[in-house]
């Protein structure tokens, strides 16, 4: 396990984190998830891999590499086997409005599902612990921290709450000034730093009970932000189709200084015939950037001017995008209501 969680949270106390939130443990008619069920539609066709979720609106890769989950704006995650694409689980968010977010943790044993409800549901051996958002507002993105012992989650109130995993307990919570709804939220690999994305055009960087904010240079909506396996970089796309690479000057280590003066754009990559950057995910050895575009379009970034890219069996918009733990494939969201499973190397 990683080392003790770094500064964010070193003033919780100070700062009146909030009492405990009530868990509640709900039943589910889904099946272990290490069972395997009849896929609902699944087929292969040369590299790529489609998985039909109708309404999918996001994808993520547990950390062992076993198993890729979706969630759908009908409530439902459901989860399946990289083995052999058999459904493994499949899980309802009870009186959810559509799930918006999901996201394993490290240790690969547990799911977080943010709804639009208001609450995050974290399944666990087919049943949910339920914790609400203290403003009610709907949930846009989830991420555990890197050494399991957190869980945050952005509403569009521009809210961030963090709750402590042992417990879940909330410890904390923080609102972007002047924000516009929090569209994207990610821990930093030494847990010591908070990511957020924001509709207002601009990233907040939260640790010890303070934000460093950085503007996008275009000024548009932040949708997504993802911090480099390596810790050297942290890369934002926003709704003008722009994806920014973030590095520090000056030649320091990487996040020993949180003055916006130590933070410069090191490459500006943009898509063609863009319709806005939804995600974007980097793979584990930090050298390609996966962007998807409301274009139809996943670009593959590999730090030059011309990225490598393919399109769908439809035009429709890419949602949501990860890589599996490996580097091997490239799982996308699409509008059409599919995941695809795209090989694209070792």
């Amino acid at each position: 396990m990683a080392a003790v969680v770094g500064g964010i949270f070193a003033l919780l106390a100070a700062r009146g984190g909030g009492p405990p939130t009530p868990t509640t443990s709900l039943s589910s008619p889904a099946v272990s998830v290490s069972a395997a069920t009849t896929s609902p539609s699944s087929s292969t066709v040369g590299n790529l891999v489609t998985l039909v979720s109708p309404g999918v609106d996001t994808v993520a890769y547990s950390f062992d590499g076993k198993y890729l989950a979706a969630g759908n704006a009908n409530g439902i995650v459901r989860v399946w086997q990289t083995s052999n694409w058999q459904v493994a689980d499949s899980m309802t968010n009870p009186n959810s409005k559509g799930v918006t977010s999901i996201a394993f943790n490290r240790a690969s044993s547990l799911l977080a599902a943010g709804d639009a409800n208001g609450h995050v549901y974290v399944w666990a051996s087919g049943h949910a612990t339920v914790l609400s958002d203290p403003s009610d507002a709907p949930i846009r993105s989830v991420a555990f921290s890197q050494n399991n012992k957190y869980l945050a989650a952005g509403d569009t109130s521009g809210t961030i709450n963090v709750w402590q995993t042992s417990t879940w307990r909330l410890v904390s919570s923080m609102t972007d000034p002047g924000s516009s709804g929090v569209n994207s939220v990610a821990f930093n690999p030494t847990n010591s730093l908070l990511a957020v994305g924001d509709a207002n055009g601009r990233i907040y960087l939260w640790a010890n009970g303070h934000a460093t904010v950085l503007n996008d240079p275009f000024g548009a909506a932040v949708r997504s932000v993802v911090f480099a396996a390596d810790n050297r970089a942290l890369v934002s796309g926003n709704s003008a189709g722009y994806v920014y690479v973030w590095h520090v000057g000056n030649g320091e280590a990487w996040l020993t200084t949180l003055s916006p003066s130590h933070y410069e754009v090191a490459e500006t990559l943009h898509d063609p015939d863009t319709k806005g950057i939804e995600s974007i995910s980097f793979n584990a050895r930090s050298t390609t950037i996966a962007a998807a575009d409301g274009n139809g379009r996943v670009y593959l970034w590999l730090y030059n001017p011309t990225p490598g890219q393919f399109q769908y069996p439809t035009n429709d918009a890419a949602l949501s995008v990860a890589y599996s733990p490996d580097d091997s494939y490239l799982a996308i969201a699409s509008a059409s209501g599919n995941v695809y499973v795209k090989l694209v190397g070792s």
